[in-house]
């Protein structure tokens, strides 16, 4: 039982009541994030632990300091000591004021940037939300596989739930991961200010019956109409009579249909009936300029 005395509640407090502290640095390349700054008056500290929750990461802005080196505005932290014990700190939740994200809704979830850079991705009532200034880019990329060691530790359970052999003389696992989104693509969608541009092997614009549409196919050529692969085509021909260059059309199911005079409506008698209208139409131009003359 301790003694409720000033004297004790104060050195309790002091040892194990945890504190805040102002961020003075980041050291984001240990496997453990690091942090250092300062708690109570003249109590500094450094390499400090700062464990962030698994699939989540940040770095928090590096503080303002006026013309003395005074810190005018920092991030912010929330000290907690472990097992009361003052030398052992861990700074659990970070904060900054300066870039938080504010006025949420009700269950509103959001990542966000620093305040000048406006990258936000929000999960809103309405729906999910990725935005950014349209001096920014917006990139979805695939990548080639990173190639990471997998070794086990000494002792580490494997996945038949035995521990871990030895044999390679305590040779440790590589630990965490490096950011990878500066690596080439040749698979993206990207948003910038000056297009939208979507790059892969190949691409299909579909309707809902996953059928009719647009397709962009690995045989570098274009379809329109249809998947490739679920119907005839034929070349598209332009106004002027020539062929175009790796574009197809579905060719017309509309053979069986007859006309007027009971000859089949497909394709072929249709731009026949086209071609002797334009045929009669110049005919009739002919006579008219002879009329004038």
């Amino acid at each position: 039982m301790h003694r409720a005395t000033p004297a004790n509640t104060s050195f309790r407090a002091f040892c194990a009541g945890g504190s805040r502290t102002c961020i003075h640095a980041i050291d984001d390349l240990k496997q453990l994030q690091e942090m250092g700054g300062n708690m109570m008056a003249g109590e500094n500290r450094s390499k400090v632990e700062s464990p962030q929750n698994y699939g989540f990461t940040s770095v928090v802005h590096n503080p303002i300091m006026d013309k003395l080196g005074k810190v005018t505005s920092c991030a912010e932290g929330f000290m907690s000591f472990m097992g009361g014990n003052r030398s052992f700190p861990v700074c659990a939740i970070m904060d900054d004021r300066r870039h938080r994200l504010t006025n949420l809704l009700e269950g509103d979830v959001a990542m966000f940037r620093g305040a000048a850079d406006q990258l936000q991705f929000h999960l809103a009532q309405t729906g999910g939300f990725w935005t950014g200034p349209n001096s920014k880019k917006l990139r979805m990329q695939l990548i080639q596989p990173q190639q990471q060691q997998q070794s086990q530790q000494p002792g580490q359970m494997d996945a038949s739930g035995g521990a871990g052999s030895d044999a390679g003389g305590g040779q440790q696992q590589q630990m965490g991961q490096k950011p990878v989104y500066q690596q080439d693509s040749k698979q993206f969608f990207e948003l910038n200010n000056d297009m939208t541009q979507i790059v892969n092997k190949a691409h299909q614009l579909l309707l809902q019956d996953q059928k009719t549409g647009i397709e962009v196919a690995s045989d570098n050529n274009v379809y329109l109409g249809r998947k490739s692969n679920e119907g005839q085509f034929l070349q598209v021909m332009l106004i002027d009579g020539s062929a175009a260059q790796n574009t197809f059309a579905l060719k017309s199911s509309l053979a069986a249909a007859a006309d007027s005079d009971g000859e089949p409506a497909g394709p072929a008698p249709i731009i026949q009936k086209l071609l002797d209208a334009i045929e009669k139409l110049e005919a009739r131009v002919g006579a008219l300029e002879a009329a004038r003359a």
